[in-house]
């Protein structure tokens, strides 16, 4: 079977399924975790088309949600996602470049008291499209080594209202420069992964909310085996580079971060005489600071043409 990684693509990425980073909505247009095995590597060429699911469980002592300061609210949101990746047989400065394209169609669900003239209990809950996620990366590998950097782009066409709502999307153009690194020993086949990134926002325009520039540092560690099993461990850390601004941003600066970590597990084989690859992680949070806090579980499949 030819070379077949993990697809470093949109994939539950383009869900916004984990509501764990700072910011408007306490959730950032990058999800934590979307590296793990193969972060550093551009597959061989060809189409990849990628589909996943998502799910999360956490809650927030106090956020900003379209403009309304929401209290002690709980997130349940789970979303379906899908995309494409292209990577042909030419080559730049000898490293192999891949266009992606993704989006997602999710349910958010979640519980809080709305601030006002009188606070109120609400429960939100409803079905939406998702952002549009356009990526470009270029990767090259050596030996044990591969590398690749990443533009990531975000496009507000997801469903979206001002207020305390079941919104899909952010409202808000973003882009994310990212760099990815993997190494796998010849001889043990353990892989270490690590990709980092920055993220860059610009203002909501609804609610004058304009997010802090984001930190995000992706890995994982793992063991590959001979029947196409790769198991090991994942995680990320989140930290917010600069304060929220606007006059939307009422809670101040808001800065914060958040950890996560779990179990990794992916799984090639052959469906249809096509290379195939499962994909399964799970994430638990801690010691958040000004975000949702909780566990995030995803499962993707990828499938070469």
């Amino acid at each position: 079977m030819a070379r077949f990684t993990k697809v470093a693509t949109p994939l539950l990425l383009i869900m916004s399924v984990s509501p764990t980073l700072a910011d408007e909505g306490a959730s950032g247009l990058y999800v934590p975790g979307n590296f793990g095995f193969g972060a550093g590597v551009t597959p061989d060429p060809g189409l990849y088309l990628s589909s996943a699911v998502g799910s999360y469980d956490g809650d927030i002592k106090v956020y900003i949600e379209g403009g309304t300061i929401v209290l002690n609210v709980d997130k349940r949101p789970f979303s379906t996602a899908f995309a494409a990746l292209w990577i042909p047989e030419t080559k730049i400065l000898g490293g192999r470049i891949g266009l992606s394209l993704g989006s997602s169609y999710s349910f958010a669900w979640a519980h809080g008291v709305v601030t006002g003239l009188i606070n109120a209990e609400k429960t939100v809950e409803g079905w939406g499209l998702g952002d549009t996620i356009p990526r470009a990366q270029i990767g090259w590998t050596s030996g044990a080594w591969s590398n690749t950097l990443y533009l990531t782009g975000w496009l507000p066409t997801g469903r979206y209202q001002r207020g305390f709502e079941p919104n899909t999307g952010k409202n808000r153009y973003g882009v994310n420069l990212g760099w990815g690194v993997t190494y796998t020993e010849p001889n043990t086949k353990l892989e270490f992964d690590s990709a980092i990134g920055v993220t860059f926002s610009a203002p909501n325009p609804a609610t004058d909310y304009k997010n802090g520039e984001a930190f995000i540092w992706d890995w994982a560690v793992g063991k590959k085996f001979s029947n196409g099993l790769q198991m090991g461990v994942a995680g990320y850390a989140y930290q917010q580079l600069t304060a929220d601004s606007g006059s939307g941003a009422r809670l101040g600066p808001f800065k914060g971060r958040v950890f996560g970590v779990g179990p990794h597990l992916v799984y090639n084989t052959v469906l249809m005489h096509r290379p195939v690859i499962f994909n399964f992680r799970n994430y638990q949070e801690f010691d958040a600071v000004n975000r949702f806090e909780g566990n995030f579980t995803t499962f993707a499949m990828t499938l070469k043409f």
